[in-house]
Protein backbone atom coordinates (compact mmCIF):
# COMPACT_ATOMS: atom_id res chain seq x y z
CA UNK A 1 0.00 0.00 0.00
CA UNK A 2 1.39 3.48 -0.87
CA UNK A 3 2.50 5.78 1.92
CA UNK A 4 0.10 8.46 3.06
CA UNK A 5 0.64 11.93 1.61
CA UNK A 6 0.56 14.18 4.66
CA UNK A 7 1.73 13.92 8.25
CA UNK A 8 -1.72 14.51 9.75
CA UNK A 9 -3.28 11.79 7.52
CA UNK A 10 -6.74 13.35 7.20
CA UNK A 11 -9.20 11.76 4.79
CA UNK A 12 -9.58 13.84 1.63
CA UNK A 13 -13.37 13.24 1.63
CA UNK A 14 -14.57 13.32 5.25
CA UNK A 15 -11.64 14.61 7.33
CA UNK A 16 -11.26 11.65 9.75
CA UNK A 17 -7.94 9.88 10.19
CA UNK A 18 -6.94 8.33 6.85
CA UNK A 19 -5.36 4.92 6.48
CA UNK A 20 -5.17 4.55 2.67
CA UNK A 21 -3.27 6.45 0.00
CA UNK A 22 -5.61 6.03 -2.97
CA UNK A 23 -4.36 6.48 -6.54
CA UNK A 24 -6.70 8.93 -8.25
CA UNK A 25 -5.87 7.34 -11.61
CA UNK A 26 -5.00 3.64 -11.11
CA UNK A 27 -1.32 2.77 -11.43
CA UNK A 28 -1.98 0.28 -14.25
CA UNK A 29 -3.45 3.17 -16.23
CA UNK A 30 -0.40 5.36 -15.55
CA UNK A 31 -1.55 7.18 -12.40
CA UNK A 32 1.09 8.55 -10.01
CA UNK A 33 -0.81 10.89 -7.67
CA UNK A 34 -2.58 9.78 -4.50
CA UNK A 35 -5.09 11.23 -2.01
CA UNK A 36 -5.52 10.15 1.59
CA UNK A 37 -8.75 8.28 2.34
CA UNK A 38 -10.20 6.56 5.38
CA UNK A 39 -11.29 2.90 5.03
CA UNK A 40 -15.03 3.66 4.48
CA UNK A 41 -14.33 6.29 1.81
CA UNK A 42 -11.74 4.06 0.15
CA UNK A 43 -14.30 1.26 0.06
CA UNK A 44 -16.88 3.54 -1.56
CA UNK A 45 -14.40 4.52 -4.27
CA UNK A 46 -13.62 0.91 -5.15
CA UNK A 47 -17.21 -0.16 -5.34
CA UNK A 48 -17.44 2.02 -8.45
CA UNK A 49 -16.82 -1.03 -10.71
CA UNK A 50 -13.03 -0.76 -10.67
CA UNK A 51 -12.25 -4.45 -10.43
CA UNK A 52 -8.66 -5.62 -10.26
CA UNK A 53 -9.32 -7.89 -13.22
CA UNK A 54 -10.54 -5.02 -15.41
CA UNK A 55 -7.60 -2.81 -14.42
CA UNK A 56 -5.04 -5.56 -15.10
CA UNK A 57 -6.61 -6.33 -18.49
CA UNK A 58 -6.49 -2.66 -19.41
CA UNK A 59 -2.86 -2.36 -18.31
CA UNK A 60 -1.83 -5.45 -20.29
CA UNK A 61 -3.71 -4.19 -23.35
CA UNK A 62 -1.80 -0.88 -23.17
CA UNK A 63 1.50 -2.79 -22.98
CA UNK A 64 0.60 -4.92 -26.00
CA UNK A 65 -0.52 -1.81 -27.94
CA UNK A 66 2.95 -0.35 -27.32
CA UNK A 67 4.54 -3.55 -28.65
CA UNK A 68 5.70 -4.66 -25.20
CA UNK A 69 5.19 -8.11 -23.77
CA UNK A 70 1.94 -8.55 -21.87
CA UNK A 71 3.33 -10.95 -19.28
CA UNK A 72 3.65 -14.70 -19.34
CA UNK A 73 5.24 -16.75 -22.07
CA UNK A 74 4.77 -15.60 -25.65
CA UNK A 75 2.65 -17.84 -27.84
CA UNK A 76 4.24 -20.05 -30.46
CA UNK A 77 5.72 -17.93 -33.25
CA UNK A 78 6.89 -15.06 -31.04
CA UNK A 79 9.56 -14.30 -28.45
CA UNK A 80 10.18 -11.61 -25.84
CA UNK A 81 13.43 -9.69 -26.16
CA UNK A 82 15.36 -8.17 -23.27
CA UNK A 83 14.04 -4.73 -24.27
CA UNK A 84 10.51 -5.94 -23.36
CA UNK A 85 9.26 -5.96 -26.95
CA UNK A 86 7.66 -8.92 -28.73
CA UNK A 87 9.22 -10.13 -31.97
CA UNK A 88 8.31 -12.81 -34.50
CA UNK A 89 10.31 -16.04 -34.42
CA UNK A 90 11.02 -16.67 -38.11
CA UNK A 91 11.38 -20.45 -37.75
CA UNK A 92 8.16 -20.83 -35.75
CA UNK A 93 6.33 -18.52 -38.19
CA UNK A 94 7.25 -20.95 -41.02
CA UNK A 95 5.81 -23.82 -38.98
CA UNK A 96 2.60 -21.83 -38.42
CA UNK A 97 2.23 -21.15 -42.16
CA UNK A 98 2.83 -24.83 -42.91
CA UNK A 99 0.25 -25.92 -40.33
CA UNK A 100 -2.35 -23.58 -41.81
CA UNK A 101 -1.67 -24.78 -45.38
CA UNK A 102 -2.01 -28.43 -44.34
CA UNK A 103 -5.22 -27.73 -42.44
CA UNK A 104 -6.65 -25.84 -45.44
CA UNK A 105 -5.97 -28.95 -47.53
CA UNK A 106 -8.14 -30.94 -45.10
CA UNK A 107 -5.45 -32.72 -43.05
CA UNK A 108 -6.43 -33.65 -39.50
CA UNK A 109 -4.61 -32.16 -36.54
CA UNK A 110 -3.25 -35.63 -35.71
CA UNK A 111 -1.76 -36.02 -39.21
CA UNK A 112 -0.25 -32.54 -39.09
CA UNK A 113 1.30 -33.28 -35.67
CA UNK A 114 2.64 -36.61 -36.99
CA UNK A 115 4.12 -34.85 -40.02
CA UNK A 116 6.05 -32.38 -37.84
CA UNK A 117 7.10 -35.15 -35.43
CA UNK A 118 8.53 -37.08 -38.41
CA UNK A 119 10.35 -33.89 -39.48
CA UNK A 120 11.88 -33.60 -35.98
CA UNK A 121 10.17 -30.28 -35.19
CA UNK A 122 10.06 -29.76 -31.41
CA UNK A 123 8.13 -27.36 -29.21
CA UNK A 124 9.92 -25.10 -26.72
CA UNK A 125 9.94 -27.87 -24.12
CA UNK A 126 11.95 -30.08 -26.46
CA UNK A 127 9.04 -32.44 -27.15
CA UNK A 128 7.40 -33.13 -30.53
CA UNK A 129 4.57 -30.77 -31.40
CA UNK A 130 1.29 -32.46 -30.46
CA UNK A 131 -2.32 -32.17 -31.64
CA UNK A 132 -3.20 -29.65 -28.91
CA UNK A 133 -0.45 -27.28 -29.96
CA UNK A 134 -1.54 -27.66 -33.60
CA UNK A 135 -5.09 -26.74 -32.50
CA UNK A 136 -3.83 -23.64 -30.66
CA UNK A 137 -1.71 -22.59 -33.65
CA UNK A 138 -4.78 -22.83 -35.91
CA UNK A 139 -6.96 -20.90 -33.42
CA UNK A 140 -4.41 -18.06 -33.11
CA UNK A 141 -3.99 -17.94 -36.89
CA UNK A 142 -7.77 -17.60 -37.36
CA UNK A 143 -7.92 -14.79 -34.78
CA UNK A 144 -5.09 -12.83 -36.38
CA UNK A 145 -6.69 -13.20 -39.85
CA UNK A 146 -10.01 -11.68 -38.77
Amino acid sequence: MPKLKTKDHDCFECGVTADHAHHVVPRVLGGTKTVNLCAPCHSKVHSANLTTSALVKEGLKKRRDKGLCGGGKPRFGYWHADDGKVYKNKYEQKVIKGVCKMRDKGMSMYKIADHYADQGVLNRSGKPIDRNQIRRIIEYAKRSDS
